[in-house]
């Protein structure tokens, strides 16, 4: 009776520390934006002194950066006409204005 006492007792153990609930959750990858506000007609852009992109204007036209710290540079032609250091939260939109 003993053994089967024990046997039961051992074998609940196993059963109950088996079942577990695991919950995980899923999170997006960080990303901030930039978006770019006015004549940014024959402008281009770079990021950190990366390779320049054309942008175009208005809040509907975002461009991912990662957030942190940034230089941001605008060149209309060879011009440098906008240099601003600007540091963007996770999910945040930065408004760069463009004369």
């Amino acid at each position: 009776m003993k053994k089967l006492i024990l046997f039961l007792s051992i074998l609940l153990t196993f059963s109950l520390t088996g079942c577990g609930y695991k919950e995980g959750v899923k999170t997006s990858s960080a990303k901030a934006h930039l978006y770019f506000t006015g004549n940014t007609e024959n402008v281009v852009v770079s990021v950190d002194g990366s390779e320049k992109f054309s942008v175009k204007s208005g809040a509907d036209n975002l461009y991912n950066i990662a957030p942190g710290k940034h230089i941001v540079e605008v060149y209309r032609g060879d011009a440098l006409i906008v240099k601003r250091e600007i540091f963007v939260s996770d999910g945040i939109s930065k408004e760069i204005e463009v004369r």
